[in-house]
């Protein structure tokens, strides 16, 4: 915003201060024709006619031709006008004039003109007005909306001024052109960074893009995987009750077979003695059989 301020001013004191520069009396042109140069023209140029010189209460026509240098669609230019009043106190601005350029489809090397008209007041500040310009333009090359705002200079003339006025106004001058380079020098570095910001993002959304596409297919073969390891969880805590199940039939079966063991000890020791005390018996009869005593 102020920067456009800069511009304005600078551009309404540098028509006051050339009638002072020259003494000689020329012819003043009827047109001014002012060329769009900057980020964007590669894309578009813009050209802005207006009357040389208007006078307080004149109602002046703006002129307005886009030429595409590439293929455009939604072509759109905006015009109004400002100047100042009470002797630079007070500012003016007219109405924005919307659409005076409206088309869909702007092929290259086709243009497209519009008009229209504004009214300039009773009692507007000699010198110098300034007519802004905004364009918005969509690239079918880069598939990406542009936008630009930007000033251009529409001269009137009332007298000269004093010799005082015009010393007081180079002053002025030349103040507001350190300002406007040292602006303009931010805004070329701003431009820089903000162009090496941008190669940095493409190139970043470009990695992010490509991680994506393989992120989708591995997040469905994890999802396929942890689907799975339910699955197996599942099965696995059957088979681990089974099991369970299974060790505690086992210890059963062992206590079991540990107690028909010890009962099978038993009766194997019971029928060796009882076998043992059956030969004792059989052999002791026998022997007292054979040993009848005499008579």
């Amino acid at each position: 915003m102020e920067k456009r301020k800069i511009l304005a001013l600078m551009v309404l004191m540098t028509t006051l201060l050339l009638p002072l520069a020259s003494k000689t009396s020329a012819q003043i042109e009827e047109e001014n024709v002012w060329d769009y140069e900057g980020t964007y023209e590669d894309y578009i140029a813009v050209e802005v006619t207006t009357p040389a010189q208007a006078y307080p209460g004149d109602e002046i026509t703006i002129e307005v031709l886009a030429e595409a240098q590439e293929d455009l669609e939604d072509v759109v230019v905006d015009i109004w006008v400002v100047g100042t009043l009470g002797e630079g106190t007070e500012s003016w601005e007219s109405d924005v004039e919307s659409g005076v350029i409206d088309v869909s489809t702007l092929d290259e090397g086709d243009d497209e003109t519009g008009d229209c008209s504004v009214e300039i007041p009773e009692d507007v500040d000699p010198g110098l007005i300034c007519g802004y310009i905004y364009c918005e333009f969509y690239s079918m090359a880069d598939f990406e909306t542009y936008s630009f705002e930007t000033g251009f200079p529409i001269t009137y003339l009332l007298g000269a001024i004093t010799q005082e006025e015009f010393e007081a106004l180079q002053e002025d001058y030349a103040k507001l052109q350190a300002s406007y380079t040292d602006l303009s020098s931010k805004y070329s570095s701003l431009q820089t960074s903000y162009n090496s910001l941008k190669s940095d993002y493409d190139s970043l959304k470009a990695t992010y893009d490509s991680l994506k596409s393989s992120y989708d297919p591995l997040k469905s073969k994890y999802d396929t995987l942890v689907s799975d390891h339910d699955v197996l969880q599942k099965e696995y805590s059957s088979l681990d009750s089974e099991h369970k199940t299974l060790l505690d039939g086992y210890d059963a079966l062992k206590s079991e077979h540990e107690a028909t063991t010890i009962e099978l000890s038993n009766y194997t020791t019971y029928t060796y003695a009882l076998a043992i005390t059956t030969i004792i018996f059989v052999v002791t009869t026998i022997i007292f059989a054979v040993r009848k005593p005499s008579r």
